[in-house]
């Protein structure tokens, strides 16, 4: 069972680049292991060396809907962990012909329930999300790649679930797309599966598009109960700042100021508290020289990527 801070994480460059290659590969599955429909590819962005990421799609699949997921089994009650984060860098590649299909981005629960998921819709270009029960429209479209241009698009999808309260919100690239319930099925709320899926919306295989889902990036991880707040905030001796907070295993910790609260900056001297490995207080003391003007701190916590 999952512990606190990051569950899951990968850019892919673990990964073997060729067909078949995502299902089957780091406690990766998929349902499709034969027809070319799921893989890895390398630098699939023109002129933007990312390196390797995972695709589904494009080519004919066997079946109306072709499945890649990774069970990450988090129990919000058994950890005290209620919320989870869910970020991810990925894009719909439009098809070269009419046929255009429905790409999922769906949430499992431990016992292997669908609880829920967002849809990227590539037959209207709009983004929707689904309860179990009810899909709606978020009203937002999402940017199509133009495989003929050979322009790949890329985008960030944010996700937050809280399972205690049953609710969730998401954006993308900033652009919020709802906060609402997180699901309508009468199930136990955990995460088990993570699944990208790809959906024949006009029938068999062989309506399928040449449409695909690029992912790039991925990272799962849960948060700690209730508001991150630093425990004191202190001047010393000295008039040097002290600042101490909760520190959590599995985050990341970075210290930055401003002298206005618009912009901020991180280049104290160890103000990064990279990979905490323990529940225990942090504490940090700004070596600058004390100045009268005046200069504001805050603490910005953000799960490990291995």
């Amino acid at each position: 069972m999952s512990e606190g801070g990051t569950l899951y994480a990968t850019q892919f460059e673990e990964f073997t680049a060729g067909n078949n290659r995502w299902g089957g590969s780091n406690g990766w599955v998929s349902d499709n292991t034969k027809s070319g429909s799921q893989g890895i590819i390398q630098d699939p962005v023109k002129d933007l060396p990312i390196g390797k990421a995972g695709y589904l799609g494009y080519a004919s699949p066997t079946s109306k809907i072709t499945k890649v997921y990774r069970t990450i089994n988090h129990d919000p009650v058994a950890t005290g962990f209620p919320r989870i984060e869910f970020d991810t860098l990925l894009g719909v590649q439009d098809s070269t012909s009419t046929k255009r299909d429905y790409f999922y981005v769906s949430f499992y629960n431990i016992e292997g329930y669908f609880l829920a998921a967002i849809i990227f819709d590539n037959t209207t270009g709009m983004v929707l999300s689904d309860d179990g029960v009810t899909v709606k429209d978020t009203g937002v479209p999402f940017i199509r790649g133009d495989q003929t241009l050979g322009v790949a698009a890329l985008q960030i999808l944010t996700v937050a679930i809280d399972f205690d309260r049953n609710e969730w919100q998401a954006s993308l690239d900033g652009i919020p797309l709802f906060s609402q319930a997180f699901t309508s099925i009468q199930k136990p709320l955990s995460l088990g599966p993570l699944a990208f899926e790809w959906d024949i919306p006009s029938g068999g295989a062989g309506q399928a598009g040449d449409n695909w889902l690029l992912v790039a990036d991925l990272l799962v991880a849960s948060i700690p109960p209730g508001p991150f707040e630093p425990q004191s905030f202190a001047l010393n001796a000295s008039r040097q700042a002290e600042i101490a907070w909760p520190g959590h295993s599995g985050f990341d910790y970075q210290v930055q100021y401003s002298p206005d609260m618009k912009s901020w900056k991180n280049d104290l001297p160890g103000s990064l508290f990279a990979a905490n490995a323990s529940e225990k207080t942090l504490s940090f003391t700004d070596p600058s020289e004390p100045s009268p003007a005046c200069k504001f701190y805050r603490v910005m916590r953000t799960p490990t990527f291995p």
